[in-house]
């Protein structure tokens, strides 16, 4: 792992220890990886360091970067969750529902469930327990990857959770991104990305247990962690608990070693990608990209791409032309496109499996060159 200089070094998010180790760099990425009009691009596009380090002291993996202000990160949606636990906790007209995101609230409101949105934060959850019923369910999201606070989140989160209450919470999989080499993934607007060992000993500290761990349905690897008062014995730790905390354990995640490979195979990749598409162009092969979303947009620019080594990049759910990459001014094609350019290579952007590329392509265009994947290392498919 690379060592900053000492008056470089930030503080963890975490515990407060000065942050040295390096997980992944990727330079300038703009703080918008949604695509562009065309022309835009000429314009002075916002960028910050893209730069994750992890604290030696207490494992917690972050962003180096602060005073940042992204935009938040989509929330994931209950949808056929808020059924499963509502009928788990026996939730109805009498029993109170809050999320931090009010954009959780509607499969509640829909069951005749009561729900309102709550601010983060110890203090206001001192008041509102002295005005109204405190949550038998509370729909924190993902605070513990967006907050600045982490501390001041959970411990309202302990004070307004009601007794024998269940509290909700996203976090990225550190594991199955790390493993997968997904540096793709990583975003201004996810500052932390705690480990399950991680986040259980962040809600340990303030009297908060995670009894029950998922993974959450939709893109990118997402776990969902069931989390209950401390002193609440009606709910045993799941055999899925203890098994996520095995797998991380045996990962390294506790140690070094896991955290200076991530950096190397990191560093690999985006070198191994830059490569491929220099010796393309020395020898007169087009390549093209597929993809068109934040992943895409971010390995773009942590590659250091533009349209002179990948044309141009496609995916059947731009909606339509005339968009750009933001920064590296890659134009953003139909699939169709494919058919007019014939690529000799399709390079894949944002981890869709090259036969998930193949099928959505099969439609709009007859194209079938060769697919090469860059992560977790470059490999044609």
């Amino acid at each position: 792992m690379v060592a900053f200089q000492r008056g470089q070094a930030t503080l963890c998010r975490g515990c407060g220890a000065a942050l040295e180790a390096v997980v992944a760099d990727l330079g300038l990425v703009p703080l918008s990886v949604d695509p562009v009009r065309a022309g835009a691009g000429l314009r002075p596009v916002a960028c910050a360091p893209l730069r994750a380090l992890v604290c030696r002291d207490c494992r917690l993996v972050q962003l180096g970067s602060i005073g940042i202000a992204p935009r938040d990160p989509p929330s994931q949606p209950p949808d056929g969750f808020a059924g499963v636990i509502a009928a788990r906790l026996r939730l109805g007209p009498g029993t109170p529902v809050a999320a931090f995101d009010p954009g959780l609230l509607a499969p509640f409101r829909d069951r005749d469930i009561p729900a309102s949105s709550v601010p983060t934060g110890v203090l206001t959850a001192i008041r509102l327990r002295e005005t109204r019923m405190p949550p038998v369910l509370l729909l924190a999201g993902p605070v513990m990857a967006t907050v600045p606070d982490i501390g001041d989140v959970l411990a309202g989160v302990r004070t307004l959770l009601a007794p024998g209450g269940v509290a909700v919470f996203d976090i990225p999989d550190l594991l199955a991104r790390l493993c997968g080499n997904r540096f793709d993934l990583l975003s201004h607007a996810l500052p932390c990305l705690p480990s399950l060992l991680v986040a259980e000993m962040l809600l340990g500290l303030h009297g908060l247990v995670p009894f029950e761990v998922e993974p959450v349905p939709g893109p990118g690897p997402w776990l969902r962690l069931l989390v209950r008062h401390a002193e609440d014995g009606t709910k045993p730790v799941a055999e899925a608990v203890l098994a996520r905390r095995a797998e991380e354990r045996a990962a390294g995640l506790e140690g070094d070693e896991a955290y200076r490979q991530a950096a190397v195979a990191v560093a690999e990749a985006r070198l191994a990608v830059l490569e491929l598409l220099v010796a393309a162009r020395r020898e007169g092969r087009l390549v093209a990209g597929f993809g068109a979303g934040p992943a895409a947009a971010t390995l773009v620019a942590a590659t250091g791409l533009g349209p002179d080594l990948l044309a141009f990049t496609v995916h059947p759910e731009t909606g339509e032309a005339g968009l750009e990459l933001p920064g590296s001014l890659i134009p953003v094609l139909p699939p169709a496109a494919l058919d007019q350019a014939l690529p000799d290579l399709l390079l894949v952007l944002d981890g869709t499996p090259p036969g998930q590329v193949r099928a959505s392509l099969a439609g709009p265009c007859a194209w079938q060159g060769r697919v090469a994947v860059p992560l977790p290392s470059l490999h044609l498919a």
